[in-house]
């Protein structure tokens, strides 16, 4: 026989169960199952009026991968007009200075923080060679050197939190305000035509930035044991392990520890094919984070400095958004932050999330609802909670930017890195949504549209994913196509 508090704890147990709906019932069965055990979940998903649809642990806080980037594109897409007052100062050009005791004059090449500059053959707009021309064709035919000045930033190249794995590849690649090719380069690795000789490794765009160290074996192996290493700060790239007989050529792309000082390189190559006479070596020039005094009033000297000799168009905001948003292009999500910083302040990327912060204030986020580190989400430091993800994007809704914000978010089934995923379903060209990929770490949010017809803001974070778990994406995406189908 029940004790009476043995059967008061049953009704409650039963009201509790009652006040459960069918669609929060199927989310716990589709996102908990026993073979996810250990994947912390965060869910919010409510109407455009606030109206809670679905929630779990909604205010706890997760590492965000690159939703992190909805801060940072949002920020810039509110204070839009603040950088159309800043545009005309945002074009990389070239400068002359006194060299000193009757020598030739230095050429140096300014960048401003412009994510398309570029020397590849194809190049079309922000290109290095462009510049070459024009300075070629004002006569100059005999400088010192080339000096990449990437000022404009401070000389700050990686955020906090950044795994070292990270700095080596492409994605994790340098920032800096003279942005060249992505700041990355690429290594061609081709088998030998001969078994057992080395294989044939070599930058594929014919301008080494580091040295090469093969220690490859054209050869079968039972394991995949290729590795290519460069430690931060290394000039060396170390390349070894098996390589397949007859197998295809294979491309690797590389992040750049001193991008100004690749860019002034190869400006100074492309001077010398058009005949100028360059006497040394290019070299870069930097600032030291957090100047102050003396060494603040020589920055705006220098940066006021002579007319420019020659120039390229100034960035393209609209397009590097688009990038950040639809490709998740981290180095563009780095730089965008920084402009932030510039409105200003000195253009350091603490100033940018100082105006992240302030965007969330206005959004009405709860206090303690994020910490953030970086523009991009490659930190580990960075947390944020679902509730202050929805809170932004309810917000940015109701903005005059909120339309042409959202209209940079992949689509399902359709673009950017949601081209693979809703396909065939109810939410196919019916989400759009940012991404988000770290190690343990997928995310989504964004706005999708119900069967209904209705427009429902949702936040969904998977962290602490057991590597035996190969993906929860498949999880999440038929959540949320249970919420379009129940809403």
């Amino acid at each position: 026989m029940q004790t009476p508090a043995q059967a008061v704890l049953c009704l409650a147990f039963l009201v509790l169960a009652a006040c459960v709906s069918p669609l929060q019932r199927d989310l716990d069965s589709i996102l908990q199952p026993p073979e996810l055990q250990g994947v912390r979940w965060g869910l919010l998903v409510t109407d455009m009026q606030g109206r809670e649809i679905a929630a779990l642990n909604p205010d706890q806080r997760f590492l965000p991968a690159s939703n992190t980037k909805l801060f940072t594109t949002a920020a810039v897409y509110r204070w839009q007009d603040d950088f159309a007052l800043m545009a005309p100062r945002l074009a990389t050009h070239v400068t002359l200075e006194d060299a000193g005791e009757a020598a030739p004059p230095t050429l140096v090449l300014h960048g401003r923080g412009d994510p398309a500059l570029s020397d590849a053959p194809d190049c079309e707009t922000s290109c290095l060679a462009h510049l070459a021309d024009a300075v070629a064709a004002s006569g100059l035919t005999h400088i010192t050197r080339v000096i990449g000045d990437d000022t404009w930033f401070p000389h700050d190249r990686w955020p906090p939190g950044w795994s070292w794995e990270d700095l080596q590849a492409d994605d994790g690649t340098a920032v800096s305000a003279l942005t060249l090719n992505d700041n990355a380069l690429t290594l061609s690795v081709t088998p030998a035509a001969t078994e057992g000789d080395p294989a044939i490794v070599a930058w594929a765009d014919g301008a080494a930035a580091y040295a090469i160290l093969n220690e490859t074996i054209t050869a079968a192996s039972e394991t995949d044991d290729f590795v290519i290493a460069r430690p931060p700060g290394a000039d060396t790239v170390r390349v070894f392990g098996h390589v397949p007989p007859g197998s295809p050529a294979r491309s690797y792309r590389l992040g750049v520890d001193n991008p100004a000082a690749l860019a002034a390189r190869r400006f100074s190559a492309l001077l010398a094919a058009r005949g100028l006479t360059v006497d040394a070596p290019a070299t870069a020039r930097h600032r030291t984070p957090g100047l102050a005094g003396a060494d603040a009033a020589a920055l705006t000297a220098l940066e006021a400095g002579s007319a420019p000799l020659a120039s390229l168009p100034s960035l393209s905001f609209p397009d590097a958004l688009a990038a950040v948003s639809k490709d998740s292009q981290n180095l563009y999500a780095e730089l965008l932050l920084r402009h932030l910083g510039h409105l200003s302040e000195d253009g350091a990327a603490g100033a940018g999330l100082t105006r992240v912060t302030a965007l969330l204030e206005e959004a009405g986020a709860p206090a303690n609802g994020h910490d953030l580190f970086d523009g991009s989400g490659l930190s580990v430091y960075n947390r944020v909670s679902p509730r202050t993800i929805v809170t932004l994007l309810r917000h940015a809704a109701a903005q005059d930017w909120g339309d042409d914000w959202r209209a940079t978010f992949p689509v399902g089934g359709r673009d950017g890195s949601l081209r693979h995923r809703f396909r065939g379903t109810i939410l196919e060209a019916r989400i759009v949504a940012k991404t988000g990929t770290l190690k343990g770490t997928n995310a989504l949010s964004g706005y999708l549209i119900t069967a209904s017809g209705q427009t429902l803001v949702f936040a969904l974070i998977a962290n602490e994913r057991p590597l035996v778990v190969p993906s929860v994406i498949p999880f999440m995406d038929a959540a949320l196509v249970r919420i379009a189908e129940g809403s």
